[in-house]
């Protein structure tokens, strides 16, 4: 089961922006070699997703003067938005059977560069790594990072990083990721998916993330494998909706994963990033939103760690960045 060697499928999650999604179709359509398919999810558009943009973007991906060969496209339409972290299961479920070495899991709203899966794959090939991170920079000025992955502080906060040096790397943003096939053979094994459905969309990409590295699963950073990204373009970057489902998710994502030793390690600092985080909330006047996040992962923490009783966890501290609080 190791896939079409050195081959790459793309999932994308589509969801009413039609513009975006050629851009980034138009993008891929550019690959120098590694993408095999394209899997495009819609996740409960008005109007669903339908010609012609389907045909128009198959004609773009089929290329009639690649030198290579043409890259396919599915298309899923699904009645009800299910939300990020189930279209993408969806998606990838689709294409494991018959599917590549890497899977890309890549925003709607992301653009990669003609060589950026090539870098990322022999990234994984030359480290080993089952998770690896491309550089992705902001789509409106190039020259600014956007990500280069996640880190996570001891306070239990999740962040993208800015640079090389900004934080340990813990795992790769659901932005743009790339996960080797047994990595997603195995979470797709657990029972709320590769990503966990019940988060939606924020900090199912840290779950997965924390999920692989308790595993044994190893990460690593492309610097080569250039993408750029318009950011936020579902919700917006400050709406209610992302504020609620940020801080419900990320104290999910740590009681899913943190090991009770852990746990009661950092539970000073989990309690005073809490604090900081309703202040924060405060200041700049999302601290309603920030509350009721909070409010319904506290209420629901016993429940999903026991869901979650028997797998591995993380119990190193040193997989957490120690810094207290990153400014942004």
């Amino acid at each position: 089961m190791t896939g079409d060697a050195g081959s790459v499928d793309v999932i994308v999650v589509h969801y009413n922006r039609s513009d975006l999604t050629e851009r980034c179709v138009r993008a891929l359509a550019d690959d120098d070699g590694a993408l095999r398919t394209v899997t495009i999810v819609d996740s409960g558009s008005s109007p669903p997703l339908s010609d012609p943009y389907v045909s128009s973007w198959a004609d773009l991906l089929r290329g009639t003067s690649r030198k290579r060969a043409a890259i396919e496209l599915f298309v899923e339409v699904v009645g009800n938005n299910v939300g990020f972290a189930e279209a993408n299961n969806r998606g990838l479920a689709l294409r494991f059977e018959e599917g590549a070495e890497f899977f890309l899991v890549l925003n709607n709203d992301a653009y990669v560069s003609p060589s950026a899966l090539r870098h990322m794959v022999s990234v994984a090939r030359k480290t080993g790594a089952a998770m690896v991170v491309p550089a992705v920079y902001r789509a409106d000025e190039p020259s600014q990072v956007d990500r280069f992955g996640l880190t996570l502080t001891k306070t239990g906060a999740g962040y993208d990083r800015r640079s090389e040096s900004d934080g340990r790397l813990l795992c790769p943003s659901g932005c743009a990721a790339l996960y080797r096939r047994d990595l997603v053979a195995d979470l797709m094994g657990d029972p709320e998916g590769f990503f966990d459905r019940r988060f939606e969309a924020y900090a199912e990409d840290l779950d997965t993330g924390l999920r692989a590295r308790a595993r044994g699963y190893n990460v690593a950073f492309a610097p080569g494998a250039r993408i750029l990204h318009e950011g936020s373009a579902t919700f917006g970057p400050s709406s209610p909706r992302a504020n609620f489902l940020r801080h419900r998710n990320t104290l999910w994502a740590v009681a899913k994963n943190l090991s009770s030793s852990l746990l009661w390690r950092q539970s000073p600092w989990l309690d005073l990033g809490q604090v900081a985080a309703l202040i924060n909330g405060l200041r700049r006047r999302t601290l309603r939103t920030v509350v009721m996040g909070k409010c319904s992962g506290l209420r629901a923490w016993h429940q999903v760690r026991g869901s979650t009783e028997g797998r591995a966890r993380i119990s190193d501290v040193r997989i957490l960045d120690r810094r207290f609080w990153i400014s942004r």
